[in-house]
């Protein structure tokens, strides 16, 4: 019955044709790959649910398979500072306020879950790459005391400078 209704109408066949292959060709280049990954369900997504409401602008929140991967651009000009030594400081400074931040504002429970965690930090002078395992992340938000934060941002934390 729908065979002989395509057959009399030729053109409409060849359009759905057109269409369907149209169609195949999209899947195949990974136009909807964004949101096919979307639908799958990960601890990196669901960290993510909570932090993507509370992150600036600036920011830019995305999973690679599993892992977490947040890219900061920075405000921080090198013409404010004296020296290279302060401007370092507080490019560093800034790093692990926004590492405690995200800790602060995923779901604990997700983000141990979490393998790595990988923190992009952008200016106009030097990039810094900060990466580190979800649960070593998760426990930034129980800590209060200031020195076993820094304690804790020592020996969990690999940073990888890059100067421009």
């Amino acid at each position: 019955m729908i065979i002989k209704k395509l057959m009399a109408y030729p053109v409409l066949m060849v359009g759905i044709l057109f269409m369907v292959i149209f169609l195949f060709q999209l899947k195949n280049k990974g136009v909807f790959k964004d949101h096919f990954d979307k639908l799958q369900a990960t601890s990196c997504r669901s960290a993510l649910v909570m932090l993507d409401k509370r992150i600036a602008k600036n920011w830019k929140s995305e999973c690679d398979d599993k892992n977490m991967i947040i890219t900061i651009s920075s405000n921080i000009k090198r013409e404010s500072y004296k020296d290279d030594y302060k401007y370092k400081a507080a490019m560093y400074r800034e790093l692990a306020n926004s590492i405690f931040f995200i800790s602060k504002n995923c779901a604990n429970d997700s983000l141990e879950r979490v393998p790595w965690v990988v923190v992009l930090f952008e200016s106009n002078k030097m990039n810094i790459s900060a990466r580190t395992e979800g649960k070593h992340l998760a426990r930034f938000a129980t800590l209060t005391d200031s020195k076993i934060i820094a304690e804790h941002l020592k020996t969990s934390v690999q940073v990888k400078e890059y100067v421009k």
